[in-house]
């Protein structure tokens, strides 16, 4: 199997880093996980079939996270693609995909439908899925598990009980691959990272930035640091460990945040750029 980090910052605007997406190349599929800004350069980049990508798999509902996907929707389609493409998320999915298709770029939809060549445009299957289901394709087995991601500052009624986040598990090949999405150590997390082959981990800051109450709740609560990542590792015993969704970095900060997660998990220890391939 092959991993391809094409995004592996966060929201905040970096000129040298994308936000989240990775494709995983197995059982002769191209997987896609996230959407998140710069996606469609990375594809391009990379040179992968656009119109062949598929499943995706969605984390969670952030910006950064599924931020281009009717820009996706819409372009592999002009890259030829003629199959919904099927797409695997949290509750409220759906909802988007229609909102983005019906209402947003229905306009630019219907210009591609009366456009020669094209062809009528083929959009989405979505399926919603919850904490321990399982999909399947040919020679792949994915597994969501529910995680937490900003679950311990108390959402308001608005959110609670709508914010459903995944980390995410793949059999394929004989070897397991897992991706936290943006959580924190939590059970969930341990179950889908349980002795994979490669854990790809984020890990959005070095421990010397949780200075502040407010940036330690970030740490505890929001998104893994570098001062729990290589627990999270050493916890789920993973086998090798890639590192992604850096905010803004420094080669100081990504200095700590190596020696940091060494610190607590003894295996293969690599911070991901944008465009990198790990081959396991």
């Amino acid at each position: 199997m092959k991993l391809h980090t094409l995004g592996t910052g966060g929201p905040r605007l970096d000129s040298e880093r994308g936000s989240a997406c990775h494709v995983l190349e197995a059982a002769g599929r191209y997987l896609m996980f996230d959407v998140g800004r710069g996606v469609i350069s990375g594809v391009a980049a990379k040179g992968f079939p656009v119109a062949e990508i598929g499943p995706l798999f969605i984390s969670h509902l952030h910006v950064d996270h599924i931020g281009e996907l009717a820009n996706y929707l819409i372009t592999s389609h002009i890259e030829g693609r003629r199959q919904p493409l099927r797409i695997y998320g949290p509750p409220g999915t759906a909802g988007i995909v229609e909102a983005l298709v019906g209402l947003v770029y229905d306009r630019d939809i219907a210009f591609r439908d009366d456009e020669a060549g094209y062809g009528r445009f083929v959009g989405a299957e979505i399926t919603e899925l919850r904490g321990g289901q399982v999909v399947e394709g040919d020679g792949w087995r994915a597994r969501c598990e529910e995680v937490e991601h900003g679950h311990g500052l108390g959402f308001g009624p608005k959110l609670a009980g709508r914010w459903i986040c995944f980390a995410w598990r793949v059999e394929a090949e004989g070897k397991v691959f897992s991706f936290s999405g943006d959580a924190v150590m939590c059970d969930g997390l341990l179950r889908a990272a349980e002795r994979a082959d490669l854990h790809l981990q984020c890990c959005y800051l070095p421990s010397s930035a949780l200075a502040t109450t407010q940036m330690r709740r970030l740490g505890d609560y929001t998104l893994a640091c570098s001062d729990t990542a290589g627990k999270i590792a050493a916890s789920a015993k993973t086998e090798r460990l890639v590192l992604t969704h850096f905010r803004q970095t420094t080669p100081a900060a990504l200095a700590e945040i190596e020696s940091d997660v060494k610190r607590d998990y003894t295996g293969p220890v690599e911070l991901s750029n944008d465009l990198d391939t790990f081959e396991f």
